[in-house]
């Protein structure tokens, strides 16, 4: 699919006297690492470089571009976040995370899982709230916190629910996502699964449980 079926309506010029067509070719040829530091330059540029279809667009250019790496960040000032690293270490971009609070002072974040171009966070203590990470826009979808209807009712008169892994895929043909969340109750593990995007956020429901232990390693 060439740039020009994925490139958005302008409404009007990015940049002064530079036609907007122009600009959008530019920044499609910038590779990814100089193209996060250019939408910093003003907002319209975040805006155009944010668009799903400026972002597809770049992303089948350089679809050659080397693998990189997700890592959760931390320090002592409770500041914490994710970096993207190149194979070699280096830190291609960071991402702070602003938006969501632990209710534990020195909890940190770590990234369960990576997929689609996505990536899955969560606090270390407080595992069960878990959040969806698009590191091209730095946007975020929030999964709800609670269980699903079915399983708040099994908790009851029951110990503690500990959620352990969690996976995601996408549906094309609709633009949804749909998020698994594996947790232990006793000595059982059980399955929720919810089906989300950008507007609406869903809310689990119950599915049968793991005929066999699941389990997926997490990267801290």
């Amino acid at each position: 699919m060439s740039s020009s079926e994925l490139r958005p309506l302008p409404a009007a010029s990015f940049s002064g006297d530079l036609p907007a067509d122009a600009l959008y070719e530019v920044l499609l040829r910038i590779p990814a690492k100089e193209l996060c530091r250019l939408r910093a330059v003003c907002p319209a540029w975040r805006a155009l470089t944010s668009n799903p279809f400026f972002v597809a667009a770049h992303k089948s250019r350089h679809h050659k571009a080397p693998p990189l790496l997700a890592v959760a960040y931390g320090d002592d000032g409770n500041h914490n976040g994710v970096e993207i690293l190149d194979l070699s270490g280096n830190v291609v971009k960071r991402i702070p995370n602003t938006k969501y609070k632990s209710d534990l002072m020195f909890d940190s974040i770590r990234v369960v899982r990576t997929r689609l171009d996505l990536i899955c966070l969560s606090w270390v203590v407080c595992s069960r709230a878990f959040w969806v990470l698009n590191p091209a826009t730095g946007a975020t979808i929030a999964l709800p916190l609670g269980f699903s209807e079915e399983l708040e009712h099994e908790l009851e008169g029951k110990r503690l629910c500990h959620f352990e892994s969690c996976a995601f895929g996408h549906v094309s043909s609709t633009r949804e996502y749909k998020a698994l969340r594996v947790s232990s109750i006793d000595d059982r593990q059980v399955s929720e699964v919810i089906t989300f995007d950008d507007t609406n956020h869903g809310c689990w429901r119950r599915k049968q449980d793991p005929l066999r232990p699941v389990s997926v390693p997490v990267v801290r």
